[in-house]
């Protein structure tokens, strides 16, 4: 035997045209919103200023570092520009203190070098 477990629905009760209103007979008793209490008021502003004032520390923080890091970056430049000054500075001495540099200078002013007479420390 076939059961039919369709439901049969009876019209008596009249339709609603608004949606909302039936919704809101189901609900059942109105929703009651509780006021925040003065501990919770200042509990949520205190919490706001703290958070207020850690991110313009944070802001504060970021902004000097960068600042210090464009300074870091420019000494370097600095000590490197003065370090290959040095360097190029060394090398000329160098070559003016070498023996053929000392020798032309000797003749160009008329003096004698005589290497019997010279000694050499080195340390």
């Amino acid at each position: 035997m076939v059961s039919n477990t369709a439901k049969r629905i009876s019209r008596d009760q009249p339709r609603t045209t608004d949606p909302g209103a039936q919704a809101r007979q189901q609900l059942g008793p109105a929703v009651k919103t509780v006021t925040w209490s003065n501990f919770e008021r200042g509990l949520v502003a205190v919490c706001s200023i703290v958070t207020l004032c850690l991110t313009i520390s944070l802001l504060s923080t970021k902004n000097t570092i960068n600042t210090r890091q464009h300074q870091l970056q420019d000494l370097q430049t600095k000590i490197y520009q003065a370090k290959n000054d040095n360097a190029s500075h060394r090398q000329a001495i160098a070559e003016m203190t070498s023996q053929s540099q000392l020798r032309s200078a000797a003749k160009r002013y008329g003096l004698v070098d005589h290497n019997s007479n010279v000694r050499n420390v080195n340390k």
